[in-house]
């Protein structure tokens, strides 16, 4: 195998092409032709006239989003992971498209073939893949939450605005009817000021409140465990970090905030201008130095806007706790369904309405499971649960025909070179972000009150607290934007 070839699919650097070679095997496994279709030819799709992308994590969500990106119009060209078992199934499905080990060497060596790069990889190599394919003036897609940072995200939002490219997060259900229904209510000022949101989920899925690392074993050998690492500092290989499990631990993830907090918060930060929290309270059990608690609940003050004039307390909820949501039964006499708020989703109380409902669905045209509540009295609920639906059909007929998926939002923005016309905008998406960022961090102190000067985008009288605002990463996984 020549140099060039062992780089393409590893890592780049004359001494990591040596420790690359080590393990022939998957180097060979790894090399792939290029399909017809990225070279097009008769009956194939000319280059010029397709989305071509890169997918940079393809096992669990990364695997979803192939698929997705497909069925939106987009024609993968790339495939990238560190593990070539977890994408082994991917990798089978596309057995001519070029695979890749690190997307440095991808990005470096392939970027001519394609024009974006979808980002489906653990939290904290969000941040520095992102601002490498802007680097190399690609699209991005990266899937939420931006970045494990609050710093990180102050980058790429940076990058994204001088760059003009098309960045998005991917909040799916921000594309949805779930989300238009929220907005619409809002805006059109029928539920009145908005007093105060709580928005929960059921999560975390994965262990958190851990005390002390798992023990240290090898790696497999389909896993570049260096390569995994990305950009935090070096440690040995354990079972307990991957995969998904890496969520629960402060290094590499966000907990359950992060990781549910950009689609639940998403109805309140675009629908009524939030910016980030004036102060944040944390209550919360087993909240240690390397993991995140096993549940919390944190109170976040909002600065006034047009729709909550004095402010605004938002409250997040995880791991078993929930506020108290409405809960109905179905009246078939007249055609109502029942409404459960189930494990996740949101509440938006306003003087005049209350709307309840989630935001994670990313189809565009599925009714959402949203419901519109006046008050206790049977007749006034009766009237606003059927104004509700009858508004939210309205809207479902409305968009029948200009209603697109998340992807195909980003797909249309990215080919028409126009990032304001992108479904989430990422300064909006950024700022909820970067919210839930400093919701995480304020878990490590539960019970105290943290004050958020937003002029120096740092807190009051807290060092600790600043310094996990930033994070440099190691030699060789440079912020480049």
């Amino acid at each position: 195998m020549s140099d060039s070839l062992a780089s393409r699919t590893g890592r780049g650097a004359a001494a990591t092409r040596r420790s690359f070679l080590k393990r022939s095997s998957l180097a060979a496994a790894s090399v792939m032709v290029v399909s017809p279709h990225v070279l097009g030819g008769p009956g194939k799709t000319p280059p010029s006239d397709q989305f071509r992308f890169a997918q940079i994590g393809v096992g669990g969500q990364g695997a979803r989003d192939v698929r997705r990106m497909i069925h939106a119009g987009g024609t993968p060209v790339a495939l990238c992971d560190v593990d070539v078992q977890r994408a082994g199934k991917t990798f089978c499905q596309h057995p001519d498209v070029e695979r890749f080990t690190d997307y440095r060497v991808m990005l470096d060596e392939f970027d001519k073939e394609f024009d974006a790069v979808v980002i489906s990889t653990p939290d904290h190599t969000h941040a520095t893949i992102g601002l490498a394919a802007i680097h190399h003036g690609k699209h991005v897609y990266m899937q939420c939450p931006m970045a494990r940072t609050f710093d990180e995200v102050k980058r790429l939002k940076a990058a994204a605005e001088q760059s003009g490219l098309a960045i998005q997060m991917g909040n799916q259900g921000h594309s949805s009817l779930h989300m238009r229904a929220f907005r619409d209510f809002i805006e059109r000022g029928e539920i009145g000021e908005i007093e105060s949101v709580h928005c929960w989920t059921d999560r975390p899925e994965w262990p958190q409140g851990m005390t002390s690392v798992p023990t240290s074993t090898t790696a497999p050998i389909s896993l570049d465990w260096d390569l995994w690492l990305g950009p935090v500092a070096d440690r040995p290989f354990c079972k307990g970090y991957l995969p998904v499990t890496w969520r629960g631990w402060w290094d590499f993830g966000t907990g359950a905030l992060g990781d549910m907090g950009c689609h639940l918060l998403d109805p309140a930060f675009t629908s009524m201008g939030l910016q980030l929290p004036r102060r944040i309270t944390a209550d919360c059990e087993t909240a240690t130095s390397i993991a995140y608690p096993v549940w919390s609940q944190i109170e976040m003050e909002f600065d006034g806007t047009d729709a909550c004039p004095d402010g605004l307390k938002l409250t997040w909820y995880d791991g078993g706790k929930q506020p108290e949501t409405p809960t109905i039964i179905a009246d078939e006499s007249v055609g109502e369904p029942g409404y459960s708020a189930g494990g996740s989703g949101c509440m938006i109380v306003g003087k005049k309405m209350t709307l309840v409902g989630s935001t994670l669905s990313g189809e565009p045209d599925q009714m959402p499971q949203i419901v519109a509540v006046a008050s206790e009295d049977d007749n006034e609920l009766a009237e606003a649960r059927q104004a509700g639906r009858k508004r939210v059909e309205q809207l479902s007929a409305e968009n029948k025909e200009t209603s697109k998926s998340h992807y195909e939002g980003w797909i249309q923005a990215a080919r028409e070179g126009k990032s304001d016309s992108l479904t989430s905008d990422l300064q909006i998406a950024g700022t909820m972000t970067q919210s839930a960022l400093l919701g995480c961090i304020a878990t490590r102190y539960p019970g105290q009150t943290l004050t958020w000067d937003n002029e120096k985008h740092q807190f009051a009288g807290s060092n600790e607290a600043n310094s996990f605002l930033s994070f440099e990463p190691r030699e060789g996984y440079l912020y480049e934007a």
